[in-house]
Parts: C-alpha cells; structure tokens; sequence
C-alpha cells in the first residue's frame, strides 16, 4: 500500500506497506479456486455394495450416498461445500475421489468367504 508504511526519515515521506501472506497447506482438503479436494476410502463391500457415509467438510460432515458399483477414482461432487465466494454469493463444491481400501489382513473366516466369491 502506498504511503502507508513507515515514517521517513528526516521529514522524508512516509514508505510502502507490503503485506506477505501465507497459505498453509490443510490436512484433509486440497484447494483449487472455490472447490475444495479431499480423498475418499471405501471398503470393499461399501464399493461394491453402495452405502450411506459420512464426509468431513468444513462445517463439519455430511451424508453421502454412494452408489454400488463405484470404482476407485470415481469422483463425487457435494454442492456448496467448498470455500465461500468472496465479495459474492455462494460456495464452491468438495469433490471426494473414491478409493477402495483393500485389506491387509483377513480371518479365516473372511478369507474364506472372499474365496468362495471368487469362485462364482
């Protein structure tokens, strides 16, 4: 801001502002513009089955309906959960990337019963 700084020196005139402002990097959301970005992990049977889950957004979180069938990668779009529009109206979006989450380890039984999946 000019003119806005310091006084000069010696009756001088007074210097510039700067004003340095930094961004820290959040730990969930990732954003771009007014939409934010955030990962999903889903089970197996959430993927392939569908399923009611819940979202962390910034207010807090919200309920999700995903679809059977869902891949990893697919994207989910939330209306008006992103970062508010300044000097405007509105919100942008939260988009969540699904990802399956594959086990890392199994009982017996559900080993069990993930082989006889794959038998029919």
């Amino acid at each position: 801001m000019q003119g806005e700084g310091e006084a000069g020196t010696q009756g001088g005139p007074t210097g510039d502002l700067y004003v340095v402002i930094h961004l820290a990097v959040h730990e969930r959301f990732e954003r771009q513009g007014h939409n934010l970005y955030a990962p999903l992990p889903l089970t197996f049977t959430q993927a392939a089955l569908g399923a009611d889950v819940f979202v962390a957004t910034l207010e807090g979180e919200e309920k999700v309906k995903i679809p059977s069938g869902t891949q990893t990668g697919t994207i989910i779009r939330i209306k008006g959960k992103g970062m508010p529009v300044l000097g405007g109206r509105g919100r942008g979006d939260l988009y969540v990337a699904a990802s399956v989450v594959t086990p890392t380890s199994l009982t017996r039984e559900q080993r069990k019963l993930l082989e006889q999946l794959a038998v029919s």
